[in-house]
């Protein structure tokens, strides 16, 4: 990922919007590596083409469009566009992080999100020093590689597919449009399931000691939600015990544990769901926490996230692990309750188990519900038989 980051400077007087792209012509970030070629622009509905091939990483657009002077090329009508309008426009064609490099500040009514969206006015004491570092900030987060690196994963992904697959199978295909569309969509998206750890070797992320053990944390989860409620959804809301509204001030954390095809063929009247505790509340994780050097202590967590505590049932508890909002949590599969479908939404979906995590646990659910128990044979008469009969 050495190709210059492309920054499209969108100035409605050309002079203007030419020397700006050439004073940021030069490394403006702070890895030496990070190129970037600006590119002058003085028509907005022309940058808005450009934008919507997607050729552009970085855009400084001034805000001020439209006002009758001697730049007769205007293709804007001829009053001022708000900030919040020029930018809906941009986000219709495309999602850039974007700079607006304006005289006027004020009309730029947005919720700046820094690095996505940022303002830099045109009257401050160095305004090209502020674009500059603007831009940096941008090149420095670190997202436009993952941006980037998705665009490259998902189009090699597409061109493999359309000449290894679709050349050869289209005159075999029943229905070959419709087919290709639900094959390729399949290919991707199985593609995208294992293709997290290359994208982040791309980004130069390192585990501890060089070594990845596993998957990462936030490889369990789908956010933000798909479509209605599945199981698996990880609620965070009011204590399900007590939804009269009496004691309002105990939020407690649940997952779902119906069957995704009840859900969304509307057949539960009733959501079985799971307490899930905070790890912290647990023992075995405060005594680790203030003695981690004793491997002893250590077992004895790993044992409770691996859902085999000592001296109590296993699979009763199953390890949710801390990502996104999410915190570190234990499904306790003795504690479920019912809650009436039309009071879900008095809850907040934080996220949802991805496959096959969410079928893990409802493996473990109906595991643990279903067992049968027996009393304790007791071994040493057993060996005690076994030792008669020889």
């Amino acid at each position: 990922m050495n190709d210059p980051w492309q920054i499209l400077v969108v100035d409605d007087q050309s002079g203007i919007a030419t020397d700006i792209a050439e004073l940021l012509n030069s490394s403006v970030g702070s890895d030496t590596n990070a190129r970037v070629s600006a590119v002058p622009e003085e028509s907005f509905d022309r940058a808005l083409s450009y934008l919507s091939k997607g050729d552009y990483d970085i855009l400084v657009l001034d805000v001020l469009y439209g006002v009758p002077n001697q730049a007769s090329h205007l293709e804007l009508s001829d009053t001022i566009m708000d900030g919040s309008d020029v930018f809906k426009r941009i986000r219709s064609q495309r999602f850039i992080p974007t700079v607006f490099y304006t005289a006027l500040p004020e009309r730029v009514n947005l919720n700046i999100k820094p690095p996505f969206v940022q303002v830099v006015s045109k009257s401050s004491d160095d305004p090209i020093a502020d674009l500059r570092r603007a831009i940096s900030d941008i090149l420095d987060s670190g997202f436009l590689l993952i941006h980037r690196a998705l665009k490259d994963h998902v189009e090699d992904v597409v061109r493999e597919y359309m000449i290894e697959f679709m050349e050869d199978n289209w005159d075999i295909l029943p229905e070959p449009e419709a087919d290709l569309a639900h094959l390729l969509l399949r290919r991707l998206s199985v593609s995208l399931e294992g293709g997290a750890n290359a994208l982040v070797d791309r980004f130069g992320v390192t585990m501890k000691n060089g070594v990845r053990d596993g998957i990462h944390p936030t490889h369990f989860y789908v956010v933000p939600l798909i479509g209605e409620y599945r199981m698996g959804d990880i609620l965070y809301g009011p204590d399900a015990r007590n939804l009269s509204g009496d004691n309002d001030d105990v939020i407690s954390w649940y997952v779902i544990l119906t069957p995704s095809c009840d859900l969304v063929q509307s057949k539960a009247e009733f959501v079985i769901v799971a307490e899930c505790l905070l790890l912290d509340t647990f023992s075995q994780y405060t005594d680790w926490r203030d003695d981690q050097s004793n491997s002893s202590k250590a077992n004895e967590l790993k044992n409770l996230l691996k859902s085999r505590p000592r001296g109590k049932q296993h699979d009763r508890y199953h390890y949710l692990p801390a990502a996104w909002d999410i915190p570190n949590l234990m499904v306790d599969l003795q504690r479920t309750l019912y809650i009436p479908y039309d009071q879900l939404a008095g809850y907040r979906k934080v996220g949802s188990l991805d496959n096959p995590f969410s079928e893990a646990l409802s493996n473990r659910f109906n595991r643990y519900i279903g067992r049968v128990g027996t009393p304790d044979l007791d071994f040493d008469a057993a060996l005690d038989q076994m030792r008669e009969a020889d």
